[in-house]
């Protein structure tokens, strides 16, 4: 169940929702932890990133310090995807883009969508599964992952946007998520939706936690060692 004081109310590419996001391991970046080798380059590139970003208030992010074309297009192109996906469901509401953070740690997401299925009992939180929606505009990149039918076919395309949905589904503790592959320019095979069960990915999902408590207690480690050296 996703506690509600998970889901804040920060507009997605908004300062506030860039500043939110500074110190904390996210979905998109998730992949930087996940290498077999423990504490790879990968790894401790993203950490001097994050602790960077925690003493100086400043992200180095290309991704945020960038908007491309493809990024551009992606974005257009969301909105459409999730309402043809919450039609081929038939839903009628979707929460949609809405910065996840867990409290008291250092990871967050913003997942596309959020599809509410019930309200807790106590009124605190919400059974919800995760939507991630990709538009990628170049054929070589649409095409491998809207062929994808499992989870495994697409960590053998795109491990990146694999381990994005695990994540998201991990920090919005829900047992479902869904990936949403959209091309509006295709006559014909434009929309794929790749199911997500967290009953059977638990493997996945204990790695990852593993991962995210070595990247916590790394994060810490060259903070604290920052620190000490002091200001001049």
């Amino acid at each position: 169940m996703l506690l509600k004081n998970r889901i804040s109310k920060i507009q997605i590419l908004s300062d506030e929702w860039r500043t939110a996001r500074l110190g904390k391991f996210t979905s998109s970046k998730i992949i930087s932890l996940m290498a077999d080798k423990e504490y790879s380059s990968g790894f401790m590139s993203y950490i001097y990133q994050k602790v960077g970003e925690e003493l100086t208030g400043v992200s180095v992010d290309e991704e945020d310090a960038v908007e491309t074309e493809a990024m551009r297009w992606g974005l257009f192109y969301e909105s459409e995807a999730l309402q043809k996906f919450g039609k081929m469901k038939g839903l009628d509401f979707l929460i949609v883009q809405q910065l996840i953070t867990v409290p008291d740690t250092r990871f967050g997401s913003t997942p596309d969508g959020l599809v509410v299925h019930n309200e807790s009992a106590d009124g605190t939180a919400y059974n919800v599964s995760t939507v991630e929606v990709k538009c990628f505009p170049t054929y070589n990149r649409y095409i491998p992952l809207a062929l994808a039918k499992t989870p495994a076919d697409v960590r053998k395309v795109n491990s990146t946007v694999y381990w994005q949905v695990i994540d998201q589904m991990d920090n919005c503790d829900c047992l479902i998520g869904y990936l949403v592959v959209y091309h509006p320019k295709f006559k014909a095979g434009n929309l794929s939706v790749i199911e997500f069960k967290k009953s059977a990915l638990l493997e996945e999902f204990r790695f990852l936690k593993e991962r995210k408590r070595m990247a916590t207690e790394k994060f810490e480690e060259v903070r604290e060692k920052l620190i000490s050296l002091g200001a001049f």
